[in-house]
């Protein structure tokens, strides 16, 4: 696959806050650099490259001491900012060379992750988001795991209904074949659809099912799955072959206190683990194997959410690059470029125009 796959300028889910303990390094690979991350002792999420610059140790194997990471080979600390304040061997109170520095990277914590600035402009002061989306509470659970395929499939899957009846007739054994298109949209940068799946003849036991979904760059998904249960999805890329699959699963019926989080956890371990897992991975994993390219794919109406998320990723992409050259062009002049940034994401000019652009 392509070097940008990956969409830049962009805010990215990379881990669930509440598995972040104080005092205690994690390594994760996300975007196919390898992180570490630790909470301070005020709380605050830090993030850096896991690799030591004296030899190459990882820093997670390590631990936190005064807010600083210790690395486990030789003992180099760190503060938050990425600068090395000891190297033992050398002795306390002896100056450190900044060579041993680590650059820091952005981080934010916000609706109960930790996001990764991925991009070389400055960090957008907005993280992406669905209003309706489930935040963390007594109602909610989440879930988590790695999958051997591209964020990308697991992307199109989360903006595919119509592969129920097929994929899903084990679970869903009474679902229609034919789509009906209520709602295609989109909303400033996020792509609204409200779909439902009809069988040709009418009768008892073909019921009509209703989805309302919606998908974002780069890498979010929420859907309305029954009436009062939603849920919230990211697929971030560990690399261009791997995906971290995060969900936060939400219901409205049952209060905390009566076990509503245990609801939420029942339904959230049944999508993932059985439905997922079980089911849509051997779809994902056939066209992995196929390794798809987009401008490959012969798209009908049905698809409509995938062919505007590939469309916003492409202007997105896009944008990205050519800022990036402006920039470099204008390093070499020395003359400062005044472009239109957008700090709500990269993804302002005319996006209206890509559902124009997508023939189906």
């Amino acid at each position: 696959m392509a070097n940008d796959d990956f969409v830049p300028n962009q805010w990215y889910p990379i881990f669930d806050s509440s598995k972040l303990k104080r005092r205690k390094p994690v390594g994760i690979t996300r975007l196919r650099e390898r992180l570490v991350l630790w909470r301070e002792d005020g709380g605050t999420a830090v993030c850096m490259a896991d690799r030591c610059p004296h030899r190459a140790a990882e820093l997670s194997l390590g631990w936190v001491r005064d807010d600083c990471p210790v690395c486990p080979f030789h003992g180099l600390r760190f503060d938050s900012s990425g600068r090395c304040v000891l190297i033992p061997a050398n002795g306390e109170g002896q100056q450190v060379p900044r060579g041993f520095d680590l650059p820091p990277h952005h981080v934010r914590e916000e609706h109960g992750l930790i996001w990764y600035w991925y991009g070389k402009s400055e960090p957008a002061v907005e993280i992406p988001w669905f209003p309706e989306a489930p935040e963390p509470g007594p109602r909610t659970s989440f879930v988590q795991r790695d999958y051997p395929v591209s964020y990308l499939r697991v992307m199109e899957n989360l903006g595919d209904m119509h592969h129920v009846p097929f994929v899903h007739r084990a679970t869903i054994p009474s679902a229609g074949t034919r789509v009906e298109m209520q709602e295609a949209r989109l909303d400033d940068a996020v792509i609204r659809m409200k779909v439902s799946l009809h069988h040709e003849r009418s009768g008892w036991m073909r019921p009509t099912y209703n989805f309302t979904y919606a998908l974002r760059l780069p890498t979010l998904a929420t859907i309305e799955v029954a009436r009062g249960i939603q849920f919230v999805a990211s697929a971030t890329p560990i690399d261009h072959d791997h995906t971290w699959l995060w969900a936060r699963y939400g219901q409205d019926y049952i209060p905390g206190w009566l076990g509503g989080r245990v609801i939420a956890r029942l339904a959230a371990k049944f999508d993932l683990e059985l439905v997922f897992t079980l089911q849509d991975m051997r779809m994902l994993a056939s066209q992995q194997r196929n390794d798809p390219e987009f401008s490959s794919y012969r798209l009908f109406e049905a698809d409509r959410a995938i062919a505007l998320y590939f469309g916003l990723r492409k202007q997105a992409i896009d944008e990205a690059q050519a800022l990036d050259h402006s920039t470099t062009a204008s390093a070499s002049c020395g003359t400062p470029v005044l472009g239109n940034r957008n700090r709500k994401g990269s993804t302002a000019t005319s996006i209206t125009a890509i559902s124009r652009k997508q023939s189906l």
